[in-house]
């Protein structure tokens, strides 16, 4: 009977099924390329037909984030690049034994938690994505990369320090930024108890002041000096407080750098209540902005966070002629003018 089966009509298809398996499983270059065909070699990762798919989802959502990209490049060489870049960070991390774990990004999570003040996994989950503008998904698998990325431009990346004329032209360019320093006279007038009567008497005494000073200005110098001036220490100055930042006087006195934020030099406050209670009047005698000197580690800083990300693609690019890189890719050769017989290839 098995025979007679054989020699059927509908065994010819099941016959012709099982010769093409058997050639497929019996090709192994065949079978390897049709499941997941290579298409890079870095050092010694590899990157796969699979990894390049998986990378291309995650390309597109990072897309708006990362720069210098160059669009006149196909979207399949970008992902390649992409990969590659990637690729030589691991291969490098591996050579300056830099690992990451489980352990070591979770203890990532909560250091980055402790520092924010946080102790809630959902409330740090919103406030990663408030500050990243990305999915918390998406970021969290970005994590390891930019764990390795910071150590490697601690340890490996040249950061030369920004020229002093770019300096000085951010701090020319956004002196509006930078705050400013004051220069101001003071009186202040405190009540003789908590009484409501005794509130709305030194209220009404300071409201006239403040009328008086407006129409004569010049004369707050001399009030400043006289008993009238209920503090004490500025009273020997004529309420002078010599120049200060803003930052500084915010913390000395919150309603004071309220109440001079807006005001220009030679103009005076409103009469307000400061942190103790006394009733206050302020003439500001002079305003400028944060003396270069001042602010001018600040600013290198900035400038040098700016320049981080093209400092390290930039280090990531050179490293391409120090790492072994194979490509087998036929589209990325092509647009590459990559020769066939020439597969090891240093990249610009």
């Amino acid at each position: 009977m098995f025979v007679t089966i054989l020699r059927s009509e509908g065994l010819r298809p099941f016959l012709a099924f099982a010769f093409l398996f058997l050639a497929v499983i019996t090709d192994p270059a065949h079978s390897a390329e049709s499941i997941n065909r290579i298409i890079a070699t870095v050092g010694s990762h590899s990157i796969s037909e699979l990894d390049y798919d998986d990378a291309l989802d995650k390309y597109q959502k990072l897309s708006r984030f990362l720069k210098n990209e160059d669009m006149r490049k196909s979207q399949r060489t970008r992902v390649i690049d992409f990969l590659i870049d990637r690729a030589i960070v691991d291969t490098i991390a591996d050579e300056e034994s830099i690992q990451v774990n489980e352990k070591r990004l979770e203890g990532e999570i909560e250091k980055r938690m402790e520092l924010m003040g946080l102790t809630s996994r959902k409330q740090f989950e919103r406030a990663i994505e408030a500050s990243s503008g990305m999915p918390y998904d998406l970021w969290i698998t970005e994590l390891p990369y930019q764990i390795k990325r910071g150590q490697l431009l601690q340890y490996k990346v040249p950061m030369p320090p920004p020229a002093e004329k770019d300096v000085r032209n951010w701090y020319a360019l956004n002196k509006d930024k930078v705050g400013f320093e004051i220069q101001y006279r003071l009186i202040a007038i405190a009540p003789n108890n908590d009484s409501i009567a005794e509130e709305a008497r030194i209220h009404k005494e300071a409201t006239e002041l403040r009328k008086t000073l407006q129409a004569d200005p010049n004369s707050f110098t001399l009030i400043a000096g006289s008993p009238r001036n209920g503090d004490n220490k500025l009273r020997a100055r004529k309420g002078l407080v010599d120049w200060i930042s803003s930052f500084e006087l915010f913390k000395i006195s919150k309603s004071s750098a309220i109440a001079t934020s807006t005001l220009q030099a030679g103009a005076v406050s409103e009469v307000f209540r400061d942190e103790y209670k006394r009733y206050c009047i302020i003439k500001v005698e002079g305003k400028r902005a944060t003396p270069y000197e001042t602010v001018k580690g600040g600013i290198m800083n900035i400038l040098a966070r700016e320049k981080e990300e093209e400092n390290f693609q930039k280090w990531v690019r050179e490293q391409r002629s120090t790492v072994t890189i194979q490509i087998f890719d036929d589209s990325y050769k092509k647009e590459n003018k990559i020769p066939d017989h020439k597969e090891s290839i240093h990249l610009d």
